[in-house]
């Protein structure tokens, strides 16, 4: 009986042509992201590309990290060739800002993004890049290059007669493809890969851990941009006229569906055209969340990421001393290890003194006021200090002299 009256009435409405009977699809044809299983370097690169904290997360952190510089200073318990360490510390810094810094940035940039990246010197030789670089020769160094991770097919591992990778992993070319395939054998690169838990040569990106929640981030952007776009100044409803026929009913549809800023509408008599106040939520709290869950998994505190917030002058100081820690563990656990590599090629090279250093970065420069803080505390109980000596100095001049006037002035 139920059945009946529903088709029943369902029939007399059709006849009346109730427009809500017909039901329009949306025009979006796919969701902004998903949580794909599987991370291409495309997906990489595009996140990169277009969303502001993924940016900074990769390129500004190894901007930073390299921004504070550095010296080569004597290794421990040889402090008599002081003075050879800065004479070498200068060339170095010579070489640094016009032959190895921009390729060494770059890598670094890639390295974060992708996992892992080489450095190609070139040297003034005669043999292939596939062929190991004759140190004996003295060949100069002409340029250094970061390799376009596009242009890697693979990065090969040196392998025992059995063909298994050898234990520990030890690097033994490149294989590029472009412009054509070609080997780039290990004496000629500098390899940089970032800590991780991976076994081969490819390594982590830095956005993989916090790839879905950025795809969260994404997808909040656009339907926050199209609440603020279509219905920002209220959602636009329009009654057909008593006799409109279902095609006027699927033009007004077409039109008010895709209504923005348009300001003139033409409808068939005896339409009614209402406004609603829009009642979308406040997406503070949801951008708040996803900003801190982004924090933590980056390492970076959410006022160093996204700048100081609501007024504030500058981030607090701890906010500031973690974020220097990050770059001072960067610093030791990956550049470190590269740069004393790459001055080492040039040593060999013949283009620096073949001495012994060790790198000693200087602090990041987010980190500085903080050192200057504490010195000007040092400064200040060093002074106290001082003048509490004087002071006592003098106490025990002024005790000593009255000490001198009772003897002079007691009997014999």
């Amino acid at each position: 009986m139920k059945k009946f009256f529903r088709d029943a009435l369902n029939a007399a409405l059709q006849k009346l042509r109730f427009p809500w009977l017909t039901p329009h699809p949306t025009k979006t044809t796919k969701e902004v992201g998903y949580f794909q299983t599987t991370i291409s370097d495309s997906d990489l690169y595009e996140m990169f590309k277009r969303n502001q904290l993924a940016h900074n997360i990769v390129f500004e952190v190894a901007y930073d990290a390299l921004a504070s510089g550095f010296k080569c200073v004597a290794p421990d318990g040889e402090e008599k060739e002081e003075k050879k360490k800065e004479e070498f510390d200068s060339k170095v810094q010579t070489l640094y800002r016009s032959f190895i810094h921009q390729s060494l940035l770059k890598a670094y940039v890639i390295a974060r993004l992708y996992g892992s990246s080489g450095i190609l010197f070139g040297y003034r030789d005669t043999d292939g890049f596939d062929k190991p670089i004759k140190i004996k020769s003295k060949d100069k160094i002409d340029y250094l290059f970061a390799i376009p991770h596009k242009w890697i097919n693979q990065k090969v591992g040196v392998t025992d007669n059995s063909g298994a990778v050898t234990v520990p992993p030890k690097l033994s070319h490149y294989e590029l493809s472009s412009p054509s395939t070609i080997n780039i054998d290990a004496s000629r690169i500098v390899h940089l890969q970032p800590p991780s838990a991976e076994e081969d040569f490819k390594g982590e990106s830095c956005l993989h851990p916090i790839f879905d929640v950025l795809t969260v981030l994404k997808n909040a952007d656009w339907a926050v941009g199209q609440a603020m776009f279509r219905h920002g100044a209220g959602l636009t409803t329009v009654i057909a006229g008593e006799g409109a026929s279902q095609a006027q009913i699927d033009t007004i549809d077409e039109v008010v569906s895709e209504i923005n800023s348009k300001t003139v509408l033409t409808f068939p008599p005896g339409c009614k055209i209402e406004s609603h106040r829009p009642g979308a939520l406040d997406p503070e709290k949801y951008y708040n969340v996803i900003v801190t869950q982004i924090a933590g998994g980056s390492n970076i505190p959410v006022s160093i990421l996204v700048g100081a917030q609501k007024g504030a002058l500058e981030a607090s100081a701890k906010d500031r001393k973690d974020y220097a820690d990050f770059l001072a563990s960067i610093q030791s656990n990956v550049l470190t290890s590269v740069l004393t590599d790459i001055i080492k090629k040039f040593q060999l090279s013949g283009q620096l003194p073949d001495i012994d250093f060790k790198i000693v970065w200087t602090s990041p420069s987010i980190f500085l006021m903080d050192v200057a803080r504490a010195r000007l505390y040092e400064a200040r109980a060093e002074h106290e200090h001082a003048k509490a000596q004087l002071l006592q100095l003098k106490l025990n001049h002024s005790s000593n002299q009255e000490g001198m006037k009772v003897d002079a002035t007691s009997p014999s």
